[in-house]
């Protein structure tokens, strides 16, 4: 009665909103209204009935009518969770415990955060481990006596374990608050003795318990910690269900859940000893990436698309942990290219004594455009899981992305995410040169050109889609340091998109993926049309909004920091740039003032550096020339 969790972040369930579903139009409230009348308040009444036989009835038909969005919202509003809870849990008849616990599963999978946190709040983990306890209990005395149940009673207790363990995966999901306190329930030993039980039979069980750890492990250092004492071999059969021929559900949850290990061991003796690496979990996920179709929608294959958002999901999260030590932009969770300055009060004045300032200058610069000696070679990526991304993962991904062309299913836009956090992983640490390097130029202009190009060319109304290949442009455009292909005018489509955009992420990622192709020297018109358009916006001052006004600061320090740049002379120097940048300083400093200390502390500080770093930048630009 109950179904699978859906894939997802672990920071972002889908939050329910009675309110939101409300109807809109007095045709709509009607016809609610005559559902609720007609169906869903009778059969909550029978919730109370005197007849096992009726309130089992009417639990059965609360998990059908739980499939119907409408029909769970009225459910949700007749206090359905909590007659569950209050009432159902305990209730004489094991055949209506079982299905309201699917019901309060199916309603956490459904409904997200907002009913398995009242749930949560509600105590349901006071019934979950009085429940844990039973099905232990009966557990032990059916391998004691394998007569002790009949086939029917043994399939109820596997669907009642299945329900009450499912609950706990969607709950573990929550937050880490909630997941500790399922932890302290001493869940493991239960969920790794029936990872022991041949599959036979077990197969919807044995994948929500493989969920249930997945979700755990994420959550849990404390769970990670129980398991890798391996005093009871946990370790060794995860490895062993990991490494299944077929892979299925089940084994793709224990490759995440080996993957949560190993970030959590990172570092640790215990991650080599047992053999916990994400080299050998890449390989079997991305081995299922190959062997499975993804363009047409059967029922088997709506299957394969849910086993494949669950691959990419773990992907994405190995990849920005690919090569250890990666910098937070490398992450996605600050691609702004921001920088510190040695010196500064705050107040956006130049401190640099006017002796020093020659000597300060070329320092300075370094500073703005970054230093990147601290990157690894590119032979030293050899035969990690970088190298494995980037030789074997990426084209998979590639061809899942293709064949997603004309839309945005929720498979594709996860193969742009997991693409995305390869290349910022290979920006922050990868050199150029030959070997690795090579390989991933070659990936990445297939990238810019099969996924990027045909989406901007086809100018498309899906923001999502607009959001993910924008993210992605601005990934690969800066780990090619803009050397791409813009025949088809793909910087005018970001000009354009920017212009689109209805949110201040979109358009920082459109100015991010603009300074980074107007690094790219031989192309002066190009060039030159970002330039316009990068100033443009600084020039706005306080009419831009403070995050791609930043950004465009940060591009335009990078794009002009040489004057032996081709594009220097000619755009910078002729069009006048240094005097708009020094009128445009008050303007900026009104937008930096109206970013909120208090509520923005991040944003703000990037601001303010911003305006420092122009100021030194200014300076820098009329001494360069001079010398």
């Amino acid at each position: 009665m109950g179904k699978a969790g859906k894939p997802r972040k672990k920071d972002g369930r889908k939050k329910g909103s009675l309110t939101a579903s409300r109807p809109s139009n007095p045709a709509e409230k009607a016809a609610n209204n005559a559902l609720r009348e007609s169906v869903v308040l009778p059969v909550v009444r029978n919730l109370s009935s005197i007849s096992p036989k009726e309130r089992a009835e009417a639990v059965s038909a609360i998990n059908n009518l739980l499939q119907d969005a409408t029909c769970r919202q009225l459910l949700l509003r007749e206090r359905v969770v909590q007659k569950l809870m209050e009432e159902m849990l305990n209730d004489s008849s094991q055949e209506v415990v079982v299905y309201a616990w699917g019901a309060l599963r199916n309603i956490s999978v459904d409904e997200g955060y907002d009913q398995s946190i009242f749930m949560y709040r509600k105590n349901i983990l006071a019934p979950v481990a009085s429940a844990l306890q039973k099905i232990s209990s009966t557990l032990n005395s059916l391998r004691t006596n394998p007569g002790s149940l009949s086939s029917t009673e043994q399939k109820i207790l596997w669907l009642y374990a299945e329900n009450v363990i499912g609950l706990i995966a969607g709950l573990s999901e929550t937050s880490e608050e909630v997941a500790e306190a399922i932890v302290k329930l001493d869940i493991l030993p239960l969920l790794m003795e029936i990872l022991k039980e041949p599959s036979g039979k077990l197969g919807g069980l044995h994948e929500t318990v493989a969920q249930c750890v997945y979700a755990l492990t994420g959550e849990s250092d404390d769970f990670v910690e129980a398991i890798v004492s391996d005093r009871y071999g946990y370790v060794s059969l995860l490895l062993e269900l990991r490494d299944q021929s077929d892979p299925s559900l089940k084994s793709l949850y224990i490759c995440g859940s080996l993957h949560n290990i190993s970030l959590a061991l990172k570092g640790t003796e215990v991650a080599t000893d047992q053999e916990i690496s994400d080299f050998s979990v890449v390989t079997i996920l991305t081995d299922f990436l190959k062997s499975t179709p993804t363009a047409s929608l059967t029922d088997d294959e709506q299957k394969v698309l849910i086993f494949k958002q669950l691959v990419l999901e773990i992907l994405a999260s190995i990849a920005t942990e690919a090569t250890g030590g990666v910098s937070e932009e490398a992450l996605g969770a600050d691609q702004d290219g921001d920088i510190d300055f040695i010196s500064g009060d705050g107040d956006g004045k130049d401190m640099t004594a006017p002796g020093e300032l020659d000597e300060s200058l070329r320092a300075d610069m370094e500073m703005v455009v970054g230093d990147e000696s601290n990157q690894e070679s590119p032979d030293s990526a050899e035969g990690t899981v970088l190298h494995y991304l980037i030789v074997n993962t990426g084209p998979a991904l590639l061809s899942i992305v293709k064949s997603g062309a004309s839309g945005s299913l929720p498979i594709h836009i996860r193969a742009l995410s997991v693409l995305n956090n390869i290349a910022w992983t290979v920006d922050a640490t990868l050199s150029e040169g030959l070997g690795l390097w090579e390989r991933w130029q070659k990936l990445a202009r297939e990238i810019w050109q099969s996924c990027i190009t045909p989406v901007l060319v086809a100018n498309t109304a899906d923001v999502e889609l607009a959001e993910a290949v924008t993210g992605l442009a601005w990934a690969i455009s800066k780990s090619m340091n803009g050397s791409l292909d813009v025949s088809q005018g793909e910087h005018r489509a970001f000009v354009s998109l920017y212009h689109a955009a209805n949110t201040d992420e979109l358009r920082t990622k459109c100015v991010g993926v603009l300074g980074c192709l107007g690094l790219a020297q031989g192309r002066i018109e190009i060039n030159r049309e970002i330039g316009v358009f990068l100033m443009t916006l600084i020039v706005g001052g306080a009419n831009t909004p403070a995050n791609p006004l930043v950004e465009a600061l940060n591009a335009i320090f990078d794009i002009y920091a040489d004057a032996e740049f081709d594009y220097d002379e000619p755009v910078f120097v002729k069009s006048a740039f240094l005097d708009h940048l020094s009128k445009a300083i008050s303007g900026v400093r009104s937008a930096v003032k109206k970013v909120d200390k208090n509520k923005f502390p991040e944003d703000r500080l990037r601001a303010d550096d911003a305006l420092l770093n122009l100021q030194r930048f200014i300076a820098y630009k009329k001494k360069e020339r001079e010398n």
